[in-house]
C-alpha cells in the first residue's frame, strides 16, 4: 500500500468529511503509484488520517474510502456494496424497477456508479482503483442479484481524464439482444444501455418526471433536449393537449418514436423536431402552456443556458409554467440557474416565481461535506 503525506493544514477538509484529496495538498508519496492503487494518508506530523485511492494523474489524488484502517479486501468492497443495496430496499417503493444501485461518493465507493435496468445492471468504473478491484464489484453484484445480466459502460469523459480507456460490453450473462424496456410509474421506456446517454436513461429525474405529469394536463408543452422522450411521454400520459419534442440526435429520435409506440401515444397530438434548441426556438412561433429545458452537459455555463432560455421564454404563454433543470458544476450551480431565469423573464418584462425545486430522489445519495455530489437540480416556475 502506498503512503501519501500530506502538506501541513491540508488534511482539515478531509476531517471535515470531504471525500477528495487534491493533488496540491500533497507533499510526497512513498511506494509506487504505477503498481499500487490504495493508500494511507498521513498528516505532515505523520498521523493517520485516511485510506482511499491514490491516481498521480488525476487533479483529484485521493479519493477517501474510509477513515478506519481495515483492510480493504474483497469483503470491504462486498460490504460497502451491500449497504447501497439495502439503502435502496429500504426507501424506495417495491415496483421501482429501474433506479440507481451505488452512487459512488454518496455510498462510500468513489470512482463506481450501478443502476439497475429491470433485470440487467449497468456498472460504470471510473477510477483506476475501482478499476482494481473489478472483479469483486463484479462478484458482489451477482450474488445480491443472481439472475440479472451485467454490463458495462465504463467510457465516460472522467474515466479518461483519470488515464483510463473506454470499456463497454457484457460482464455476466453474455450480451444484450436490443434495448432494455423497463417501467416507471405505469409507463414504459426502451433503454439503450450500450451506447445511449448516461448509462441509458435520466434515472435521476424520476420525481421530475412525476412533477411533469402533475403540471401537464389540458396544457401545450415544449420538451427541449427531449433525448428519448420520457418528459414527453409523461405530459401526454397525464392528459396534455399536445407535445413538441426537440432534439438534435438521431439514436435519441429513434428511442423517443419507440417509447411513443410502448405507450400506445396517439401520433397527431406529439410531434418531434430532430434540430438544436436554439435553432428551433428561434424560427418557432407557436406559444406553450409549459416549457421544459433539462439542457445536456453541453450547456453547462451561466451564458450558454441564458442563450436557451431567453428563446424559451419568449415561446411561453402568460401565465405559462417552466421547468429548468441543469447539471452543476463549479461553474453553474443552483444560484446562477435562478439567475439565468430571473434575466430572461425580466428582459421579456415577465414576472417569475419559484413555485418548486427539483432535485434527485432517494437512490442518489450525496454527503452533506461533498455539496459537489448534488450534480442535478432545477426548478418549477411560474412566468405572468
Amino acid at each position: 500500500m502506498l503512503i501519501v503525506r500530506l502538506k501541513p493544514g491540508k488534511e482539515a477538509p478531509v476531517l471535515r468529511g470531504h471525500p477528495w484529496i487534491f493533488s496540491g495538498a500533497v507533499d510526497k508519496v512513498q511506494g509506487e503509484p504505477h503498481v499500487h492503487k490504495f493508500c494511507r494518508v498521513l498528516d505532515a506530523k505523520g498521523r493517520f488520517v485516511c485510506q482511499g485511492m491514490y491516481n498521480p494523474l488525476s487533479q483529484i489524488a485521493v479519493r477517501v474510502l474510509t477513515f478506519g484502517k481495515e483492510r480493504l479486501d474483497r469483503d470491504f468492497f462486498e460490504a460497502r456494496i451491500k449497504r447501497a443495496v439495502e439503502l435502496r430496499r429500504s426507501v424506495l417503493p417495491a415496483d421501482v424497477s429501474c433506479h440507481r444501485v451505488v452512487n459512488a461518493e454518496g455510498d462510500g465507493l468513489p470512482g463506481l456508479v450501478v443502476d439497475r435496468y429491470g433485470g440487467c445492471l449497468v456498472v460504470q468504473i471510473s477510477t483506476p482503483g475501482m478499476e482494481e478491484v473489478k472483479a469483486h464489484v463484479v462478484d458482489a453484484l451477482a450474488s445480491l442479484f443472481p439472475d440479472a445480466l451485467m454490463v458495462e459502460r465504463s467510457d465516460t469523459k472522467a474515466r479518461s481524464v483519470e488515464g483510463l480507456r473506454p470499456e463497454v460490453g457484457p460482464l455476466k450473462g453474455g450480451g444484450l439482444g436490443g434495448d432494455v424496456v423497463v417501467s416507471e410509474n405505469g409507463l414504459s421506456y426502451a433503454v439503450d444501455v450500450l451506447t445511449g446517454d448516461r448509462t441509458g436513461f435520466y434515472l435521476e429525474h424520476r420525481l421530475t418526471r412525476s412533477r411533469i405529469a402533475a403540471y401537464a394536463k389540458g396544457r401545450r408543452v415544449l420538451d427541449l433536449f427531449s433525448y428519448s422522450g420520457s418528459f414527453s411521454v409523461c405530459a401526454l400520459a397525464a392528459g396534455a393537449v399536445s407535445v413538441a419534442s426537440v432534439d438534435s440526435s438521431a439514436p435519441a429520435q429513434a428511442l423517443l418514436r419507440k417509447n411513443m409506440e410502448l405507450n400506445r401515444i396517439r401520433p397527431f397530438v406529439w410531434r418531434h423536431h430532430r434540430d438544436d434548441a436554439v435553432s428551433f426556438l428561434e424560427a418557432d412561433r407557436d406559444s406553450y402552456d409549459l416549457v421544459l429545458v433539462d439542457a445536456p452537459a453541453s450547456v453547462s455555463e451561466y451564458r450558454e443556458y441564458r442563450r436557451v432560455l431567453d428563446r424559451a421564454v419568449a415561446r411561453l404563454g402568460s401565465p405559462g409554467i417552466l421547468f429548468v433543470a441543469a447539471g452543476f458544476n463549479a461553474q453553474f450551480s443552483g444560484p446562477d440557474l435562478l439567475k439565468a431565469v430571473h434575466k430572461s423573464a425580466s428582459g421579456l418584462s415577465r414576472n417569475v416565481r419559484v413555485l418548486e425545486t427539483l432535485s434527485g430522489p432517494a437512490d442518489f445519495p450525496w454527503l452533506p461535506s461533498h455539496p459537489e455530489g448534488l450534480f442535478q437540480g432545477g426548478f418549477v416556475l411560474y412566468l405572468d
